[in-house]
C-alpha cells in the first residue's frame, strides 16, 4: 500500500505541473505582446537567423542556439514548441529544487500546520522564468543539480561535474560565483582531507581562470583592467535607460543597490499586471527575510548551517555584489534572481522550521 504522505506529495506535484504550464502560457503571451530573447534563441531575428551550425560551437548564448538548431532549423518546429520544451526543462529543475528542499530540511517543512516549502514552490516568479524560452530554465536546473549533489555529499559525481561544466558554458559568471562559494566553504571546512583540499584548490584556480577569461570575453572587457571594468559596468547600467523598468542604480548607495535588487519593485513602482504581481511577491520575500533575521538573532547559537546552506548564502552574496554593478532594471532583476532567490528561500525556511524547539512545534 502506498503511504498517504506519498500520495499527497504525488498529487501536489501533479498540481504543480498544471500550475507551471499556466505560467508557460503567460510567458508565451508576454513574448507575443512584447517580444524578447526567445525570438533570438529560436532563430527568428537577424542576429541568429543566418547563423550556421558550425558557428555555434562557442560558449554563452551559442550553447542555447546549438541546442535549438535541430528543432528550429531542421524540423522547423513552431516557437510554441520551444516554450513547451524549455518549460519542461524548468519543471524538471523545480522537481530537483523540491528534492533539495526536502533534503535540506530533512523532510520537516511544516510550521504551525503550514507547509512552507509548498508555498515557496507556488511563488509566481519561480514559474514565470522557468517556463520561458531562454537560459533561465536551463541554468536553474543546472544550479539545482549541483547543489543537490553537494547536499547528498556526492562531491565528485559525474552529474555534478557535467552540470557545472554546462553552467559554465552557458553563463560562466554564474558558474564562477558558484565555484567560488563552493571552494571557500570546503577549503575552510572539514569535509575534505588536506590533500583533497590541495588538489581541489589547484583545480579551482585553473577552472576559475578559464571561467574568468570567458566572462571577460563575453562582457567585451577583454582583459583585466580596473578602468575598463568600471567603464563597461557604467555603460551596462546606463544601457537599461530605454527599458520600461529602468532603475537609476548609479544614483544609489551600494547598500540601497543591494536592497533594490533583492526587494524592489514595491507596489505602485511598476504599474503593469506583471509588475504588481512581482511587487507583491517582493513583499513576501522581504517579510520572510525579516522574520528569519529576527529568529536568527534570537537563536543563532542553536543553528548549525550545513555546507550546502553556507554555499547558497555565499553564492547569493557574491552574485548580488557583482550583479548590481551591471544591471539596472526591475525586469532583469526578477529574471536574474531566479538563479539565487529560491535557494536563499530554502535557507530562510530552514531557519523558520528549525529555530522553534521541536517540542514547541509538536505541542
Amino acid at each position: 500500500m502506498i503511504p498517504a504522505d506519498k500520495i499527497k506529495s504525488n498529487r501536489f506535484l501533479l498540481f504543480l505541473l498544471g500550475y507551471h504550464l499556466i505560467f508557460t502560457y503567460f510567458s508565451w503571451d508576454y513574448f507575443v505582446e512584447n517580444g524578447g530573447d526567445a525570438a533570438f534563441y529560436w532563430f527568428q531575428t537577424e542576429a541568429s537567423r543566418n547563423r550556421l551550425l558550425c558557428d555555434l560551437f562557442h560558449y554563452g548564448s551559442d550553447v542555447i542556439l546549438l541546442f535549438n538548431y535541430f528543432f528550429a532549423n531542421i524540423l522547423h518546429l513552431d516557437i510554441v514548441f520551444g516554450f513547451l520544451l524549455y518549460s519542461l526543462i524548468g519543471f524538471l529543475g523545480i522537481l530537483q529544487f523540491y528534492r533539495l528542499g526536502k533534503a535540506l530540511m530533512n523532510g520537516c517543512t511544516t510550521v504551525f500546520g503550514i507547509d512552507f516549502l509548498f508555498l515557496l514552490l507556488l511563488l509566481p516568479n519561480l514559474h514565470f522564468w522557468t517556463a520561458t524560452l531562454g537560459k533561465e530554465p536551463v541554468c536553474f536546473l543546472l544550479i539545482t543539480a549541483v547543489l543537490l549533489e553537494i547536499c547528498q555529499k556526492k562531491y565528485f559525481s559525474i552529474k555534478l561535474i557535467v552540470a557545472f561544466l554546462l553552467l559554465m558554458a552557458i553563463r560562466p559568471h554564474i558558474a564562477l560565483f558558484l565555484l567560488t562559494a563552493v571552494m571557500f566553504v570546503f577549503f575552510f571546512g572539514k569535509q575534505l582531507k588536506p590533500m583533497q583540499k590541495l588538489l581541489s584548490g589547484l583545480v579551482f584556480l585553473i577552472v576559475a581562470a578559464v571561467a574568468g577569461y570567458m566572462v571577460l570575453q563575453l562582457s567585451e572587457i577583454r582583459y583585466p583592467d580596473w578602468e575598463r571594468i568600471r567603464y563597461f559596468n557604467e555603460y551596462s547600467l546606463l544601457s537599461f535607460r530605454d527599458s520600461g523598468s529602468y532603475v537609476p542604480m548609479l544614483d544609489y548607495s551600494y547598500p540601497y543597490r543591494l536592497f533594490t535588487f533583492w526587494f524592489r519593485p514595491f507596489p505602485g513602482e511598476f504599474t503593469t499586471f506583471l509588475g504588481w504581481g512581482l511587487a507583491l511577491e517582493n513583499i513576501v520575500w522581504l517579510l520572510l527575510h525579516l522574520t528569519a533575521l529576527f529568529l536568527l538573532a534570537r537563536k543563532w547559537q542553536q543553528l548549525h548551517f550545513t555546507p550546502v546552506m553556507k554555499i547558497i548564502l555565499l553564492f547569493a552574496v557574491i552574485s548580488a555584489v557583482i550583479i548590481v554593478q551591471r544591471y539596472a532594471g526591475f525586469g532583469i532583476f526578477a529574471r536574474t534572481k531566479i538563479m539565487l532567490q529560491p535557494f536563499t528561500g530554502l535557507v530562510l525556511l530552514w531557519i523558520l522550521t528549525f529555530v522553534p524547539p521541536q517540542t514547541e512545534k509538536n505541542t
